[in-house]
């Protein structure tokens, strides 16, 4: 290795997924030399490409073909989809606003002097980072006095997978291609991949089996609201199969696959999606090798401020595990770059973090929920609206769906919220303001919201809340 292909930095940063991006961006404004190393030719990590993005952008032409058909009636318009239509062709969107984020990455990492690298990155020490060039040329050498892991995740495949069944069996990145929609598809998984595209494949009228290991779906979920989902994936003819495990996939043809039951049960359907969770993207990086510790799947242990065992290498996102979500990754990014530079005040990771899934309807939540406040043996009071009883939602057409707020009887401070129904994951965020500032019910029923708007939601719930109490 030639002296003149080592390049010297103040911090190198894995991964150009969210929480890369932002670690990069940190750096940068604090006058930094920052590199960025990617091994795909491409930027913005599975987020963009393979998962929040495209998956979202099928949604939302779902939901909004979904909407056109109810309105058959109102304008004479009729509205009807091919039986042979593919997935591609209903991310008609998914293109071009894939390519105008990456492209603003790309800009932004061109204006704040990030320097790209792409590569396939392995450290060599705490420093020193080798990274092999898919030109085959000589590796490049990358000393950095800091170093922070944001490489991503990729799907879980189990045992139990089948290799070459490509055409019939699926997991949540290869899904997106699938070249011809199923007449029935399997879904293997109830957490929130596994139910987001299993209300996405019904709402298509696909005729779906949603596998589950446990009892409920999202057992994280406050249990009304998992019943209320629960009820309306039933209601969208979602065959729930609960407290099942998978003991074997097996192909059966081109067009048929069957996955076999540990109860003896056996689903046979077109097609098969493994949501069996998702493993670290840290093959090759040789963190074992510089003393870095690691957890089952992969996942890297941190400390509070995201450093790793080895103190001058931080880790973000979906390697070091729960929530996994771009919005904490971010958050975690800016942390440890400005611990890293010994720039961090104040910031710190929120303790009720805001969770948006985009089943249909949407759920949100942050906070306590009914089921921990019980185990935790504290008091506590809820209010519920309907958004049947929200203006808003009936000029929407999405008048089914509720908003629960949990709260301190005594201090009326609140303890959670909990939404289902339209624009669940922007509702969430006031809720999550009150919250972050120590807040109570009152704010709602004080506040000047709109009209109409589905904010008043939050209202209607706090007056139900303080009726319960027998108070106003």
């Amino acid at each position: 290795m030639t002296k003149d292909k080592t390049h010297v930095y103040d911090i190198a940063i894995l991964g150009s997924g969210p929480g890369g991006e932002r670690a990069a961006m940190q750096a940068a404004k604090l006058g930094k030399r920052v590199v960025l190393i990617e091994k795909e030719s491409r930027v913005g990590g599975s987020s963009l490409h393979t998962g929040t993005i495209p998956s979202k952008s099928l949604r939302e032409t779902v939901v909004n073909l979904s909407r056109m058909r109810k309105r058959e009636t109102m304008g004479g318009m009729h509205v009807e989809m091919r039986r042979d239509i593919t997935v591609e062709e209903l991310m008609f969107r998914k293109s071009r606003v894939i390519q105008e984020q990456e492209m603003t990455v790309k800009n932004n990492f061109y204006k704040n002097r990030v320097e790209l690298i792409t590569g396939i990155p392995t450290f060599k020490s705490p420093t020193q980072i080798s990274i092999s060039t898919p030109d085959d040329q000589d590796d490049i050498l990358v000393e950095a006095d800091f170093s922070v892991i944001a490489t991503g995740s990729r799907p879980h495949r189990p045992a139990w997978f089948p290799e070459g069944a490509e055409r019939c069996v699926y997991d949540s990145d290869s899904v997106l291609q699938v070249e011809r929609l199923p007449h029935k598809i399997t879904i293997i998984g109830s957490g929130v991949i596994g139910c987001e595209y299993a209300c996405i494949f019904s709402r298509m009228g696909i005729r779906v089996n949603l596998v589950s290991r446990d009892r409920v779906i999202m057992s994280f979920l406050d249990r009304e609201i998992s019943e209320n989902l629960m009820y309306r994936m039933r209601h969208s003819r979602v065959i729930l199969r609960l407290g099942e495990d998978v003991k074997d996939i097996q192909k059966v043809d081109e067009e048929h696959v069957k996955v076999v039951l540990a109860s003896g049960k056996s689903l046979s359907s077109g097609a098969v999606l493994v949501a069996a969770g998702r493993d670290s993207n840290v093959e090759d990086l040789g963190l074992s090798e510089i003393g870095i510790e690691q957890g089952k799947r992969g996942l890297i242990s941190v400390n509070e401020t995201y450093q790793t065992s080895v103190e001058n290498i931080y880790a973000v996102g979906d390697v070091i595990g729960f929530p996994g979500l771009a919005s904490t990754a971010v958050i975690q990014a800016r942390i440890a770059v400005l611990h890293a530079f010994q720039d961090l005040q104040n910031e710190r990771m929120p303790t009720s973090l805001p969770f948006g899934i985009w089943t249909i309807p949407a759920i949100a939540m942050v906070g306590a929920t009914e089921e921990n406040l019980t185990d935790q043996q504290m008091a506590y009071e809820v209010g519920v609206s309907h958004f049947k009883e929200v203006a808003r939602a009936h000029i929407m057409g999405g008048e089914y769906g509720i908003l629960k707020l949990i709260f301190d009887p005594e201090t009326l401070k609140l303890l959670g919220v909990h939404i289902i129904g339209p624009h669940a994951a922007e509702l969430i965020h006031l809720g999550q303001s009150v919250m972050y500032f120590g807040g109570d019910i009152k704010y709602f029923m004080n506040a000047v919201f709109n009209y109409p708007t589905l904010d008043e939601a939050y209202r209607i719930a706090a007056f139900n809340g303080m009726n319960r109490l027998g108070v106003m």
